[in-house]
Parts: C-alpha cells; structure tokens; sequence
C-alpha cells in the first residue's frame, strides 16, 4: 500500500522536460514502514527528484546533514508567494494539510523578517513560565482520562487517550473555555481518521474552526486571560502583528500543536509496545522517560517533512543543482534515521544516549514550542505506562491502520487491552 500522496513516479527515467531523473524508489515508500525507502534514497544521493501528484514534482532532501542545511538556508523561502504561479496550484491541488501549509501569514509561512517579528512575539508570549503552567492542567487531563478508561479493560488509545490530551493542551493555549472543548475533541478526532473514513473531514474541521475562532479573538482582546492566546492578542493590541496574523497563528497553534502532539503520543506508545523489553526499562527505571521520549521523537516522529521550501535562486545541495522556483521537501524522518549521525538507526534503543534528531525541525524554525511537547509526552506516555497495568496491543501490528500522507505519518487507530483498574486516579 502506498500513501496517498506517494503515486506512481514517471515512467520516463531521463525526465520528460531534460532534467534529472524521476526517483522510482520514492513512489515505493510504503504506508507501515517507509524506512527502508528512505535508506535507498539516501544512498544515492542527498537531493531527489521525486512525482507527487499528477504533473507536480518536486525535489525530496533525505540526508541527515543536507537536511539540516536546508532547513536554515536563507536561499530556500517558505514564503509561497516567492514560487511559481503554477507551483502555488500544485500543492493546492494536495491534501488539505499541505494547502494549510501555505494559506495565512504565521511562522510556517514566512520569511524574514517577517519571521523574525513574529518569532519575537511569540517568543514574548510562550514563555517558561506559561509553558510551566501548562504542566498541571496536562497532569489533571491524564488522570480524568485514564480513570475513565481504566474500569473497561480495554480502549483506542488515540481516540479516547492522545486527541483528547493533545487536544485539552492546545485549548489551554488557546484560552478555550471547558465548555466549548468538547467540539474541539470531536474535531481533532475527525482529522486523526480523516484520511481514511472522512476525506472531507479537515475542510469541515478548519471551517467550523474559522467560525470559531474569529469572535473568540475578539472576547480574548476585551477579556485577556493567562493563556498564550491572550497574550497575542496583546500584542496585536500594541500593533506587533495584524488581524490576519494573529488569526493564522491561533490556526498554527491548533494544528501543529494538537495533530503532531497526539500522533506522536500514539507513534510513541505504539513503538514501546511492540519493543516490550524497552517498555519495562522505563518501567523499572523512571528516569529513562526522558531519554525514551527523545528515542522516540527520534525513531518514529510524526511529521515525516517540514513545510515546503521554494527556491529563490539555483541551490547546490549535496552535488544536486535544484532550479530556481522549484519546490523542496526536507524529509525529517529520513534525516533522523540517517546512519551518518546515528549508530544503528533502524534499532529503537532508548539507552542510547544523545540523539540528533529531527522531529523539531531546526535552524532559525527550530520548533518554539519543543520544550511543551516533551513534557506533554512525558506525562501522557509515562502516566498511560503505569497506570494501565499488563498493557497490550489488541490486534496483530500489520493491521493497524495508518494515516499518512506527504507530511504526517502515525496510526489511526491505536486500540489495546489491560487489567481493568479502580477509576480512582493513582
């Protein structure tokens, strides 16, 4: 099985237009396990020309070290309105995440110095203080959830544990009141299945989203409270970004904070579960959470590339000349597993050490809010680990579906069995 986003390459080697090759081997990147795709790729060469979708291709960075290189090199604009007309209607024609990508003016989206604005705004508001004060509410969402489930024995820890924790954080940044969260529990559940029961679910989910948002803006500038969106909301306020800004960031803030959050809250319990001997490691020793969370941004991150880049002018990267206006994809989960930074990638090992991966991106649009998802994942991982006892995967690993597309890649469905337990919180 393919993803929807890896069709058939060109069955013209040389590439119908005299340039480079279509890469074959990109359209063989299978759903369950795209690894061994990513190391042919890497071994010849850091740069590909791979077919997207109909007549759209675009060049894939795999290499760890080009992958880095690329995410902070200055040539490579993430700003769509610097890439070809034709280009733009291209991606646009994709998923709806990958449209999402390129519509608004949020940190995603932009260059400098634009991007240096906003990032100082941001950075202005997430504070540690106000990532710290997070912490409780996480803490509190874990034990509500978990009792509720624990009684049964059984549950889909995406749709009744991931969604509704990374969704609960994303509401607190976003000053969204108790009694509205449970629309944005439905919502973040329609997009995690969206791809494979719902094709329209992230059109409807941004929509109901936009009605949302834009009054809610408007209370949060009468009314600030502590959460980060009140804070930007300040801060347009004071004339630091616009309407249009403010109204993408808390777009951003939603999508990059809960989708990746909750996939990688499944992707991590998924990979402990079928490593049991690394599960119990943690069991036995709880200081090897901190370290098992970085293994696993590292081994099996959800987002699979960064944002589209668009070259400015020709770029050599990795001896591969990329033409001015083409489109670039780096490919974070290929660069995390490339053997040139790390020993024996393809083993899940959480004793390892240091790691170098890339599931924050890097460079200057190095995640800002990396410091809050490994506390998110530290608690929902580790809480879930020990408070539902003799956890076990409830059908054969080859059957679990997976949603993945051209940037995301974690299972849909995530269901287990346990020793039922008391609903009173531990």
């Amino acid at each position: 099985m393919t993803s929807p986003d890896t069709v058939r390459g060109s069955q013209d080697p040389a590439g119908s237009d005299g340039g480079p090759a279509i890469e074959p081997a990109w359209a063989a990147v299978p759903t369950g396990d795209p690894y061994p795709a990513y190391a042919r790729l890497r071994e010849s060469g850091a740069a590909h020309r791979v077919h997207i979708r109909g007549g759209f291709d675009a060049w894939a960075i795999t290499g760890h070290e080009a992958v880095r290189s690329v995410l902070a090199d200055a040539r490579l604009s993430l700003d769509p309105q610097t890439a070809p007309e034709q280009v733009r209607q291209d991606i646009c024609a994709g998923h709806p995440e990958e449209r999402l990508s390129l519509l608004g003016r949020h940190l995603l989206s932009v260059d400098p110095p634009d991007h240096t604005r906003l990032r100082r705004v941001m950075s202005g508001a997430l504070t540690p203080r106000r990532v710290e004060h997070v912490r409780e509410p996480i803490r509190q969402t874990v034990d509500r959830l978990l009792a509720g489930i624990g009684p049964a024995g059984r549950a889909d820890l995406m749709a009744d544990y991931a969604v509704p924790v990374a969704v609960a954080v994303a509401c607190e940044l976003l000053g969204i009141p108790e009694s509205d969260r449970a629309s944005f529990i439905e919502w973040g559940r329609r997009i995690a299945i969206g791809e494979l029961a719902d094709p329209d679910a992230f059109d409807d989910v941004t929509q109901k989203m936009a009605e949302y948002f834009v009054p809610h803006v408007a209370r949060l500038r009468r009314e600030p409270g502590p959460d980060l969106l009140s804070a930007l909301a300040q801060a347009r306020d004071a004339g630091e970004l616009n309407d249009y800004e403010l109204i993408s960031i808390a777009y951003q803030l939603y999508f990059a904070g809960h989708e990746t959050s909750a996939c990688m809250i499944a992707n991590g319990l998924i990979t402990l579960l079928l490593h049991p001997g690394q599960f119990d490691l943690i069991l036995d020793d709880p200081e090897m959470l901190g370290p098992a969370v970085e293994e696993l941004l590292r081994y099996e991150g959800p987002v699979k590339t960064a944002t589209w880049r668009f070259a400015r002018e020709p770029v050599d990267i990795g001896g591969q000349i990329i033409p001015a206006g083409a489109a670039v994809l780096p490919v974070l989960a290929s660069g995390s597993r490339d053997p040139a930074c790390t020993r024996d990638p393809d083993t899940f090992d959480i004793r390892r050490g240091r790691t170098q991966h890339l599931a924050f991106s890097g460079g200057f649009h190095y995640c800002m809010g990396a410091s809050l998802a490994r506390m998110e994942l530290e608690i929902a991982i580790g809480s879930a680990m020990r408070r539902l006892p003799n956890l076990r995967l409830d059908v054969d690993p080859r059957q679990l579906p997976w949603r993945d597309n051209l940037m995301m890649r974690a299972v849909a469905e995530l269901p287990v069995t346990f020793e039922p337990v008391s609903s009173e919180p531990a």
